[in-house]
């Protein structure tokens, strides 16, 4: 008898903890969302942190779930909302749960804390799992060392990825990540082997693409206009931004444009002259014969003294 009733009055605890739980949800539909925040602190703190029956303990994830979403995504509580998402993982390891908060509470590091490293922590154990995501996010992890130049630990996560996940998609967009980590660094010369592995491995189309337009931008960077003109040129088909090709082709096209030296007056005149035979010599005139130069005249005679007047006596 005292085990029916007990029974009974689990089954009338549970039921009021399911109609709170329904009252949050409603109020957080009507666009009361601080409301709904303290109806699911109100089925947390009944069910309480131990271990619960299989019923209970789904309710009360479900109060987690949706306090710690509705902390992060309409209140803007994010220190709040990163505690919620920790006691799922907490409360539940290892399941799709747990992925997605640790998920979550990545991206409010990275985004809403400045916390990349805090971000990688998670991202990182999702990666690490057995999660159909882990791939994702061990690129992500991998473009969260390229945002802080730390381009060789990108190159060590890119090459985790392409061992573990050798034939996936994902394997291809990490050897890109490659390429651009030694681009980022100023090493050309590895990067553009990186990028060549790249195309070597016949991924997509859209992947050959990009891989092309990093050759050209290395290219360009060495002043290899006409190859970079080139390389753009093939990048063109199947790039999944065409219009970001287009515009580097007209500034290659202008640069080398400005890099020929300027035509002279005379260049300018005959640039037109398609067609027309060139113009003849002109003839020189004769030279002119010397002329003798003329006799000096004969010096004048001087005039001889004339005598000198004598005195009479």
């Amino acid at each position: 008898m005292r085990r029916w009733q007990a029974l009974g009055l689990a089954l009338l605890a549970c039921s009021g903890t399911t109609r709170r739980l329904d009252e949050a949800n409603a109020a957080r539909r009507d666009g009361h969302p601080r409301e709904a925040l303290e109806g699911y602190q109100e089925v947390l703190a009944e069910l309480g942190e131990g271990k619960l029956p299989e019923r209970d303990a789904a309710l009360r994830l479900k109060a987690l779930r949706n306090a710690a979403d509705v902390s992060y995504l309409e209140i803007g509580d994010y220190t709040q909302a990163v505690s919620y998402y920790r006691r799922i993982v907490a409360l539940h390891p290892g399941t799709e749960d747990a992925w997605k908060a640790r998920a979550v509470t990545g991206d409010i590091y990275q985004q809403r804390f400045g916390d990349t490293r805090g971000a990688i922590a998670q991202w990182a154990d999702i990666a690490q799992s057995d999660a159909p995501e882990a791939p994702a996010y061990q690129l992500k992890v991998v473009r969260a060392y390229l945002d802080l130049k730390n381009w060789e630990q990108a190159r060590t996560e890119t090459r985790i990825l392409r061992e573990r996940w050798p034939a996936s998609d994902t394997a291809d967009e990490a050897q890109l990540l490659t390429a651009q980590a030694w681009a980022l660094e100023k090493r050309e010369d590895e990067a553009q082997r990186a990028f060549q592995a790249l195309i070597d491995r016949h991924p997509r189309q859209d992947m050959v693409a990009r891989a092309l337009e990093g050759q050209a931008g290395l290219a360009a960077d060495a002043g290899k206009l006409d190859r970079a003109l080139g390389l753009y040129a093939r990048a063109l088909e199947g790039h999944p931004n065409p219009d970001t090709i287009r515009v580097a082709l007209e500034k290659i096209k202008a640069r080398r444009e400005r890099s020929r030296p300027s035509a002279s007056l005379g260049d300018r005149v005959t640039a037109f002259d398609h067609g027309r035979p060139p113009p003849k010599p002109a003839r020189k005139p004769a030279p002119k014969p010397a002329l003798k130069p003329a006799p000096e005249p004969a010096p004048e005679p001087e005039p001889e003294p004339e005598p000198e007047e004598t005195e009479e006596p």
